[in-house]
């Protein structure tokens, strides 16, 4: 039974979250690559900085986990944000790759969205 009960007000302020936002979901753009020079990648993505921040993400981390494996984490506020932005993240992957730093083959981008928020 829900009737005036905490867990129904959180339904409906969860709820009015939602349309206020125009059911709108953030994107993620998840692309894990092989990074033969981890250094000589953040110095090209350093580079394109402006650019990349003026793309219309919320952020974008560049993480390396070892062993020359990175991936990068983009977050946007939705699907059509995250798509205009597609040619300018295919074109920081492209400069990476021309000086070497990344090599093509290894580049895996997924995309999604959040379904779960803790």
């Amino acid at each position: 039974m829900l009737s005036g009960s905490p867990a129904k007000s959180r339904v409906f302020f969860i709820l009015d979250n939602l349309k206020q936002k125009g059911n709108q979901m953030s994107m993620y753009r998840i692309t894990r690559f092989t990074a033969p020079d981890m250094e000589k990648a953040g110095e090209i993505v350093e580079s394109m900085r402006s650019t990349l921040e003026d793309m219309g993400a919320e952020f974008i981390d560049l993480v390396s986990y070892g062993n020359g494996k990175g991936v990068v984490i983009a977050k946007y506020s939705s699907q059509e944000a995250m798509d205009a932005a597609t040619d300018t993240a295919k074109n920081a992957f492209a400069k990476m790759i021309e000086a070497g730093a990344v090599e093509k083959d290894s580049i895996h981008p997924h995309t999604g969205t959040v379904f779960k928020s803790f």
